[in-house]
């Protein structure tokens, strides 16, 4: 058989190659180039994170809810239109929602220090293992399908859902003795599950300390606003490291944080949600957050039942 000519092999084979960059696929030794690696972002998307920071701090500061209950479904969304691997955008989703959460934590934690002058042998062994939990949450999360991970967001979006449901406005009993014997492997528990599921831990926290332990909620917000300030940033720092190198990954990313979609909604974020909280007094709050408490129901019903996954 007469053989094909050196220089006509060499032709196609720099076709092949220039293909599969474009196509954003391996090359012919399965190599993946970086420019197909990254994701585009446009203004109207930035606006749409400005958008959803904006409405979620607003609505968080108004009747007091986790507002990444309802900021990590949208970015599930969003990110799962950008980037063709749903397991990708479920992970993105929650480190992004943890740095976030970070950060409005502490802004609510420096209204409410003044609150935890006497507290802080409950605040600190609670805070000082959420951060081991965190980091362990973040890595498992790491190595678990997304697909998995929705279910786990879905079953901890019922809890917070029962916990606006439930929780008690006023409440009056005595603050409680709790020994640091106690409190430590509770703040395992609460990082790891909250980082687990793209949450900060205030409201694990919450729940943990009034229905469990049997705190009055007057006293817990501060609490739960510093462990949150801490679990989730030691969570975001978790998905950052264990995202690292992963390919897809949108451009402005650090592993499976997206610093572009973080400060887009902590731009509007953060100001509304102190607004929201001035706000708070002059509406019927406990009613608009039963209706919220039903949304997130319907949204957790959603999420682990996989509506909307590729």
């Amino acid at each position: 058989m007469p053989t094909q000519p050196s220089s006509s092999i060499t032709y196609t084979r720099s076709v092949a190659r220039s293909a599969s960059v474009r196509r954003g696929s391996p090359g012919p030794l399965g190599e993946h180039p970086k420019e197909a690696s990254g994701v585009a972002f446009s203004a109207p998307l930035v606006g749409l994170f400005l958008l959803i920071g904006g409405v979620i701090g607003f609505l968080s500061g108004l009747i007091g809810i986790g507002g990444g209950s309802f900021m990590i479904p949208a970015l599930v969304a969003i990110f799962g239109a950008m980037i063709p691997s749903a397991d990708l955008a479920v992970k993105m989703a929650f480190g992004t929602n943890l740095v976030v959460g970070a950060i409005t934590a502490f802004t609510g934690f420096t209204v409410h220090r003044r609150h935890l002058s006497d507290r802080w042998r409950t605040v600190l062994p609670l805070a000082a293992t959420s951060i081991l939990g965190a980091l362990c949450g973040s890595t498992a999360a790491s190595h678990l399908p997304g697909g998995l991970l929705r279910i786990f967001f879905g079953i901890a979006a019922l809890v917070v859902s029962a916990s606006m449901l439930l929780k008690p406005e006023h409440d009056e009993r005595p603050v409680p003795h709790l020994s640091p014997a106690l409190l430590l492997p509770l703040g395992l528990a609460i990082g790891f599950s909250a980082s687990l599921v793209g949450l900060g831990g205030a409201v694990f926290t919450t729940i943990v300390l009034v229905s469990i332990l049997r705190y009055p909620m007057r006293q817990v917000v501060g609490i739960s606003t510093f462990v949150q300030t801490v679990g989730a940033l030691f969570g975001a720092l978790g998905y950052m490291i264990n995202g690292l190198g992963k390919p897809g990954l949108p451009h402005f990313s650090v592993g499976y944080v997206n610093l572009l979609a973080a400060g887009g909604m902590m731009i509007t974020g953060v100001p509304l949600a102190r607004l929201g909280a001035v706000y708070t007094h002059r509406i019927n709050a406990t009613a608009l957050k039963r209706v919220f408490a039903v949304a997130l129901l319907a949204i957790a019903i959603l999420m682990i039942g996989g509506v909307g996954r590729k």
